[in-house]
This record gives structure tokens, C-alpha cells and sequence, in this order.
């Protein structure tokens, strides 16, 4: 049996896209109980709705800047994953907070979680960490010379993760997530992902827009895929880990745009708009090798699966959300 089976669970950030995924596959993987910490700033309840209804998880709305509420909440606790995070957009608007949510938070779930002897801590990472490419794919020896204030961020944790593994005997994984799509992604707020916002333009009957001649590149990964490596994480025998979660697939955006196109029947088309500053690499895969060796994990989920499974989630989850409002 696995670390999980039997476990108590905290997940912060449990309500959001990738949180509650890692919900739902830590109770099929026969936790006893999870509770989703969440501020619900990103955060959706009814993301929640089938993990809430097994009788095993629970929601606790708390904000990781509370010190003394997250060592409450992790009193106890098995294993933890540590998904909260602000929004990469919303770093950039405020450094300062941050600065206090992403790195001051992250200490003190790390703090609680070693007060609680937890048995496992799996982070969330983030490519972003990378900055621009020197050589691919993305390995993760690769130097980190990302420039963004989120991605700082994320740097931040990687090292107290490991500082704090060393120094209170505490295993930790950290996992580097590539772009991560898939249900329960946010469909309403004006920071949606490149999938949503060309999804929309499909429903608004416009051009989807691509930047210098759609060369661009990215490695998307599906979130189920990206919950079952969190999974993995706490059965591996590494204790101080860093990896790549990704799919290792090179997918350029005019063939994305392409497939979304095909996969909705639309004729809209495409408009090219000169690069923006400040655009994320123009190129970025990463290298999955080190998750097969130390996780024994390999991304399952082919792109035109996934994004026909994201297509279908979010048809109805529009259709609920108007039936809601009449």
C-alpha cells in the first residue's frame, strides 16, 4: 500500500484547478480524510463538489499568510501538497504581496508541516523558473534565469523546501509544472489561460490571435497527469527532489490554434500580431526523464485528447453557470 492509503491530507490551495485534482486522485489513492486549505482568491468550491461528497474532505477557508491557522490545520497531518500560489499576473501587479503569500506562506506551511512530522511535503513548482532557454529540452540542471517575480518566487521555495528537508529531516519533492490544461481551469475572470481565451474568441466568432508567425512553443500537460505525479511523489524513495512535470512534447501555438479549430468545427481563422514585450521564451519543452526515473511517471494524456476533454468540461460548465443566472 501507499503512503496515502489511510492518511490524513492537507492540500492548500485545495479549491483551485490543480488542487483539486490532487484532491480527488489522493482519495482514490485511499486517503482517510483531505482537507483543501484555500483563501478562495483563485479558488472554486464546486471544484470541490465531488471530493466534498465522498464524506472524506473538507474545505477550510484560511489564508497561508496565518501562521497559527496553518499549524492548526496541519496538527496531525500525513502528507502534504503544497499547491497555493497567486496568479504569475497578479505577482507582477504587487511583488510585495507576493512576496508574502509565495514565499512568507510557503515558510510557515513548511514550518507546520515539519512541527506536524508529516510524512511526505509535495510542492508545486513552475517552469517559469527556467527563464529563457539555453539549450532543450528544459532539463532540470538547466540554469535558472527566469526574470518574473512569481518565478523568484517559486525559486524561493525550491531552496527552503530543501533547506528545511535538511534541516528537520523532512521529505520534500518539488514539481516543476510545464503548462498545465485540463477541467476546472478558470473560465470566467479576464486572466485566462491561451486555450480559454481562444476557446472564447471561437464562441465570439473572432480570429484567434498569434504572435509573430505562431512559432511559439509550449510543453502542455493535462491535469490529470499533473495530479498523478503529485501522487507518485510521495511513494518515491527520493527525500529531496526537484523534477520536471511536463509532457516532453514541443506543441508550436499555430498548431494548437489549428486543433482547437478542428476540434470545435470553427472557420474563424487566425490573425498574426507582432510580439509583445515581455512575452513568455519563444520556445520551451521540457525534458521528462528525471519523472520516469524518480517518480516513475510519464505524462499519459495525448494533446488532442486533453483538449477535446477540456472542450466538453467547459461547454457544460458554462451551460451550468447561465442556467444558475436565469
Amino acid at each position: 500500500m501507499g503512503l496515502l492509503s489511510g492518511a490524513r491530507v492537507v492540500v492548500t490551495g485545495g479549491a483551485g484547478n490543480v488542487g483539486s485534482h490532487v484532491v480527488d486522485a489522493a482519495l482514490a489513492a485511499g486517503a482517510r480524510e483531505v482537507i483543501a486549505v484555500d483563501a478562495l482568491v483563485r479558488g472554486v468550491p464546486e471544484n470541490l463538489d465531488h471530493a466534498l461528497a465522498t464524506g472524506r474532505a473538507r474545505l477550510v477557508e484560511i489564508d497561508i499568510r496565518d501562521r497559527e491557522a496553518v499549524m492548526a490545520t496541519l496538527r496531525g497531518c500525513d502528507v502534504l501538497f503544497h499547491q497555493a500560489a497567486l496568479r504569475w499576473t497578479r505577482c507582477q501587479e504587487a511583488p510585495r504581496e507576493c512576496q508574502e503569500v509565495m514565499v512568507e506562506g510557503t515558510f510557515n506551511v513548511l514550518e507546520a508541516a515539519a512541527e506536524a512530522n508529516v510524512r511526505r511535503v509535495v510542492m508545486a513548482s513552475s517552469a517559469v523558473v527556467y527563464g529563457e532557454p539555453v539549450r532543450l529540452p528544459l532539463d532540470e540542471d538547466h540554469p535558472l534565469s527566469g526574470t518574473t517575480v512569481y518565478g523568484a518566487a517559486k525559486v524561493a521555495n525550491e531552496q527552503m523546501g530543501r533547506a528545511i528537508a535538511k534541516l528537520r529531516d523532512l521529505p520534500v519533492v518539488s514539481l516543476r509544472y510545464f503548462n498545465v490544461y485540463g477541467p476546472r481551469m478558470d473560465v470566467r475572470s479576464r486572466f485566462v489561460e491561451v486555450m480559454v481565451r481562444w476557446l472564447n474568441a471561437i464562441d465570439e466568432g473572432k480570429p484567434l490571435t498569434l504572435f509573430g508567425d505562431g512559432s511559439a512553443s509550449a510543453d502542455f500537460v493535462y491535469v490529470d497527469d499533473v495530479a498523478r505525479a503529485n501522487v507518485l511523489a510521495c511513494d518515491a524513495a527520493a527525500t529531496d527532489a526537484i523534477v520536471n512535470v511536463c509532457s516532453g512534447v514541443e506543441t508550436r501555438m499555430r498548431d494548437l490554434a489549428a486543433l482547437l479549430l478542428e476540434l470545435t468545427g470553427s472557420d474563424v481563422g487566425v490573425r498574426y500580431e507582432p510580439q509583445p514585450p515581455g512575452a513568455l521564451p519563444q520556445r520551451r519543452y521540457g525534458d521528462p526523464r528525471r519523472a520516469a526515473d524518480v517518480l516513475g511517471f510519464r505524462a499519459e494524456t495525448e494533446l488532442r485528447e486533453g483538449v477535446r476533454r477540456l472542450i466538453q468540461w467547459r461547454r457544460q460548465a458554462l451551460a451550468t453557470a447561465d442556467a444558475l443566472q436565469t
